[in-house]
């Protein structure tokens, strides 16, 4: 639990559930690495909707797969309940037939795990039945289309969730996954105002404390009423696991999630569809916010869930499943269910397949139940998700495609946090996300903050003693400007750490530094080195402003003109420790000239796992669990191209410095032992053929 998260009085913590009610049993997740679910939204607005669903073809398909658990509806976004409910409505298809419960009990039978799917917020039963509930934005109008909303600050409305709640849960499911639990307006209903208990902003600018104010109370919001729904779940079953959706974790600041609900849940867990970049964030971000291990990573059969029958290739699902089991999650498969309510029986077998590559893989993480190590943490913080090129905007032009929680959301700070990840997987450094609080952020020897305003100062402090402690950070941007709440002095609560002071000012929209000229968008901070700060870069801006229509020096462009003066790039001994800033967001445009600076920049201050390599391209990552059921290590090699199925590496030979001195090491595709070398503190291992990966195992010598 974070400092910040401590902060959230009204969050029940896990902890204290389990002491409440009880304690619960984690065990179904630690034998399950391999999930599935089937999606059912389907209507009933024509009879022979879900009139051909059958509990035992659907246990059949599910068995076929091979998955070890399997999530099912119990009620869908349309509110259409697959059990005979006393107060929502169950869907006209089933002909009052339990369609839920018979599955649970077959599954059981079958020995697969049973996880029960509900859904709020997005639940058009709900909102029609309790319309004083509605989601209303700042007009006054709610959202008219297929996806009705209810607001999770209306009594009534948590109430009916928990009736229904309680219904599904007394169903022998060994745990509760709830969907939707984020914001999908800026809901100005009279719950939420008599809530906030003041007058609403109506114009977005996240400079104004009034306006960070008024998102805080939207995230914390919604994190109370997750914990509530957690709380109320354990109060009838202490030993079922309850977890919410989270993928809005990288989704920026107007889905309106914070860690709190990952502290209301037993495990991170949600669906994405932004390829394999975002995968690789998000299974590290997932797996620094999950309570419990291990994080569940949910891939769609399809190429989203717009689409219903285009399905992924064998390699896309095989090299999904195998990153997520790379960076120590259960993979998860997203199926959708025909409107008749049948299963495609091709596609099960398909999954089968899949399923007997990744046997090798899944069963190491379900020995070792390993958990990413790495040197090099990034701090990644939800509440520091802003877009301040929203400042001004008022909340009447906020569109609904900014509720989407699909894709990648594109905002500054996301934008470099994205471009950061890419940068160091295609230099093969592993790292791990550090969560705002800083938690296990002595563990490290680096860390890397892109632009995060937004800092409490218990945060500050940490980060503060970890370079004094002899630390390297490199901090961009913004960085520690505001307090959590949007406060500032105007100087960075770190400014004695980065060796350089805040003015007032800010930048042109374009700016370059350095020899190499590396451009930036963007308003950045205008900073003063320190007397004993190295400078090795100052900013450049434009000839004349960016927007200027009448004075410019190039009509396509803004080229580099005059030097500000202003320090872009220093470097500042701290204590035992170090500290590189920069002042532009550079990272976040990801094209050769600032990829090609930042491998420069990151490959003079951050450690190297991987000291050498020949034949290893970017495009593999590379990662170090350790096992948390013996002294093992578990290096892996993803080897995810963009074309599929990916083309084979050969003769890869990889000089590691690794924590420990290897006693022994073992390939777990096929359980050969590898050979390897030692050159004074170095590790070589060499692979004479790696397809679309390789795990592993090595044995530390005893007392490394």
């Amino acid at each position: 639990m974070s400092l910040r998260q401590a902060d959230f009085k009204f969050i029940i913590k896990i902890e204290q559930l389990i002491s409440l009610f009880g304690g619960y049993t984690l065990n179904w997740m630690k034998k399950c690495y391999s999930r599935l679910l089937v999606d059912n939204h389907i209507t009933d607005i024509e009879p022979e909707f879900m009139s051909k669903f059958s509990p035992e073809e659907y246990v059949r398909m599910v068995k076929l797969s091979g998955v070890e658990s399997s999530m099912v509806y119990a009620c869908d976004h349309n509110g259409n309940c697959y059990y005979p409910t006393a107060v929502g409505h169950q869907h006209r298809g089933t002909e009052g037939r339990d369609c839920f419960g018979d599955t649970v009990k077959l599954l059981r039978q079958e020995d697969i795990v049973p996880i029960a799917y509900y859904t709020v917020i997005y639940h058009n039963d709900a909102a029609k039945r309790i319309p004083q509930a509605r989601v209303r934005d700042i007009n006054g109008k709610n959202h008219d289309r297929r996806y009705l909303h209810v607001c999770p600050n209306n009594p009534d409305a948590v109430k009916f969730f928990k009736q229904q709640i309680a219904e599904i849960i007394a169903y022998p499911v060994d745990g509760l996954f709830i969907d939707m639990t984020f914001w999908p307006a800026v809901c100005c209903c009279d719950s939420c105002r008599r809530k906030f208990g003041k007058e609403l902003p109506e114009v977005v600018d996240w400079n104004s404390p009034e306006w960070v104010m008024f998102q805080r109370f939207r995230e914390n919001s919604m994190a109370e009423f997750a914990a509530e729904l957690t709380a109320f779940a354990r109060s009838l079953r202490p030993e079922m696991t309850v977890t919410h959706q989270f993928s809005p974790v990288l989704h920026g600041w107007f889905l309106g999630q914070s860690s709190g609900i990952a502290a209301a849940s037993d495990y991170a867990s949600g669906d994405f569809y932004g390829g394999k970049l975002q995968h690789r964030l998000a299974a590290k971000v997932f797996d620094a916010f999950s309570q419990c291990k291990p994080f569940e990573f949910m891939t769609s059969r399809c190429v989203d869930l717009h689409d219903h029958t285009s399905t992924k290739s064998d390699d896309e699902l095989f090299m999904s499943a195998l990153t997520t089991l790379a960076n120590g999650g259960a993979y998860f498969f997203i199926d959708a269910i025909d409107p008749d309510g049948r299963l495609q029986e091709p596609f099960y077998r398909r999954l089968a397949g899949v399923q007997q590559r990744l046997t090798p893989f899944r069963d190491v993480l379900k020995l070792t139940q390993a958990e990413l190590t790495a040197d090099v943490g990034v701090y990644f913080s939800i509440g520091n998700c802003v877009d301040e090129n929203l400042n001004g905007a008022k909340l009447t032009a906020l569109g609904e495609s900014q509720a989407n929680n699909m894709g990648i959301r594109h905002n500054q700070v996301l934008d470099e946090v994205i471009g950061c990840a890419e940068l160091l997987t295609s230099m093969h450094i592993p790292y791990r996300i550090i969560p705002e609080g800083c938690a296990g952020l002595n563990e490290l020897k680096a860390l890397v903050i892109n632009n995060a305003a937004f800092l409490a100062p218990e945060e500050c402090e940490l980060i503060r003693q970890f370079v004094l402690a002899g630390g390297t950070l490199i901090a961009t941007g913004k960085t520690s400007l505001r307090d959590f709440n949007g406060n500032s002095s105007g100087n960075f609560a770190l400014a004695d750490v980065f060796g350089v002071d805040a003015n007032a000012a800010l930048s042109d929209t374009v700016t370059y530094f350095g020899d190499e000229r590396i451009l930036t968008f963007g308003r950045v901070p205008l900073v003063t080195a320190r007397a004993t700060t190295e400078v090795r870069a100052t900013l450049t801006e434009p000839y004349f402003p960016a927007g200027d229509t009448e004075r410019y020096s190039s009509i396509h462009s803004n080229p580099p003109g005059r030097d500000t003066g202003h320090a872009a790039l220093t470097v500042n001994r701290f204590g035992q420790g170090i500290c590189v800033y920069c002042a532009t967001s550079f990272i976040k445009e990801r094209h050769h000239s600032q990829l090609t600076f930042g491998r420069k920049l990151f490959g003079e201050f951050l450690p190297h796992l991987l000291i050498h390599s020949q034949n290893l391209p970017g495009s593999t990552e590379l990662t170090l669990l350790k096992s948390q059921t013996g002294c093992e290590y578990l290096l892996t090699l993803v080897n995810y191209q963009d074309e599929l199925p990916p083309i084979p590496l050969y003769d890869v030979k990889l000089t590691l410095r690794l924590p420990f001195r290897a006693a022994k090491a073992h390939k777990v595709s096929d359980g050969t032992g590898i050979t390897f070398r030692m050159e004074g503190e170095n590790t070589i291992f060499t692979f004479p053929k790696i397809e679309a990966g390789e795990f592993l195992i090595i044995e530390p010598r005893e007392g490394a």
